[in-house]
């Protein structure tokens, strides 16, 4: 079956849908799919820190023609995003049901995207035209890219509708499986965002037991309002720790003002984005591995359900890790239940710095957690495992080897 992808942001442009398409579609044969997109598509290739490159099959940019950009008011804004839903993403359906019959694809899979909030209903009328089967790639729950509660209501019955007449739905961790079982009475499959544990497989060496070297709380990946408060509570429990050889390293695109700005200074040492084979290595080195979700911000269903790709990653590093997210999020559930990585589920500076004082002085409790994590890694977050389930699922084939 060869199946049409829309995609906000596609292999080799930098984030994380981005790389976890690329890593699951990267063995399939170029024949297999076509990949459709509004936004530009990086072309600059070879570079030999890439976390992706382009992929084989073939790629389509479209118009984001019929989309109503103006009218920020309530009742404008209610009435624009309507008409987005309907006729906008129509016009924009008929671009993608036209590229599915001229390369014969016999499916659309759509990738859910706070960036474009038209891939999802588009990606579906472009399925009723086609007269295909419709897949949905939720990365995170569609109604809940709605940022803007005044036309949240819109997303819910968009997300209602099409859920239930996909032919297969895709999610990223079990918390947001059981969610949408519950909401809706819809079964999805659970593909972890993988990790390429080859670049992990080495163990790093063991904490050293020093009372006089820096000790390193290492962060990589990006940070927004979902991490804001969590950064400034593990800041404050560093302070309570009283050694000053305690400091948070911080790997990120995101620029020092900025974080400055949300509170995010006084232990920390601010690092530029590294790139995905130099961050392992980082990783691997880390003392303690810091992995946090915020306890109060605008969006708190995302933060229940979100499932960062660098999750794969810190579970294989071999390092310890410290999540410090709300109780009912997957991440918390996850490492609690596996017993793959010291849980502080309260917004408690007191209680953070007791755990960070547990994992730099318990070496038991750290190999224990670390074992663990990385157990968690093979059976989990593997690429091989990943992209088994994602072909089983769209009826793919993995590429012939010679």
């Amino acid at each position: 079956m060869k199946i049409a992808i829309v995609s906000w942001l596609l292999p080799p442009t930098p984030s994380g849908q981005s790389t976890m398409l690329y890593r699951l579609l990267k063995d399939v044969p170029a024949e297999d799919y076509c990949l459709i997109s509004t936004a530009e598509t990086e072309t600059v290739e070879e570079e030999p820190d890439r976390v992706s490159h382009r992929l084989s099959g073939k790629y389509f940019r479209i118009s984001r023609g019929g989309e109503l950009t103006r009218g920020y008011r309530l009742v404008f804004a209610i009435a624009r995003e309507l008409y987005n839903v309907t006729v906008g993403a129509f016009l924009r359906a008929r671009q993608i049901a036209r590229i599915v019959h001229e390369e014969n694809c016999q499916a659309v899979m759509s990738c859910s995207s706070g960036n474009d909030l038209l891939d999802v209903p588009s990606g579906f009328i472009a399925s009723r035209l086609a007269r295909v089967p419709f897949y949905l790639y939720l990365f995170d729950t569609y109604s809940q890219l709605w940022t803007d509660p005044r036309t949240r209501s819109i997303g819910r019955r968009v997300e209602s509708f099409v859920l239930r007449r996909a032919e297969g739905v895709i999610v990223t961790n079990e918390t947001a499986c059981d969610l949408l079982r519950e909401r809706y009475g819809v079964e999805s499959i659970v593909i972890h965002n993988p990790c390429d544990l080859a670049t992990y497989e080495s163990h790093a060496e063991p904490l050293v037991e020093s009372t006089d070297r820096e000790i390193r709380i290492v962060y990589t990946g990006a940070i927004s309002e979902a991490h804001y408060d969590a950064f400034t509570n593990l800041i404050e429990a560093i302070k309570l720790l009283g050694n000053p050889n305690v400091k948070l390293h911080i790997y990120t695109s995101v620029s020092p003002s900025k974080l400055i700005a949300n509170g995010i200074s006084g232990p920390v040492v601010f690092h530029e984005h590294q790139s995905v084979f130099a961050v392992s290595l980082i990783q691997r080195q880390a003392d303690v591995l810091f992995l946090p979700l915020a306890f109060t911000s605008p969006f708190p269903e995302l933060i229940k359900i979100s499932s960062p790709s660098k999750v794969g990653e810190f579970l294989a590093s071999h390092r310890p890790v410290l999540v410090h997210a709300p109780r009912d999020s997957f991440l918390v559930s996850y490492f609690r239940e596996h017993d793959c990585g010291l849980v502080v589920d309260e917004y408690d500076s007191a209680l953070l710095a007791g755990a960070l004082g547990r994992l730099l002085s318990d070496r038991k409790l750290r190999h224990r957690l670390s074992s663990n994590a990385w157990n968690r890694a093979v059976l989990d977050f593997s690429l091989e495992q990943a992209q088994a389930a994602f072909l089983k699922i769209l009826d793919l084939r993995p590429a012939e080897t010679n």
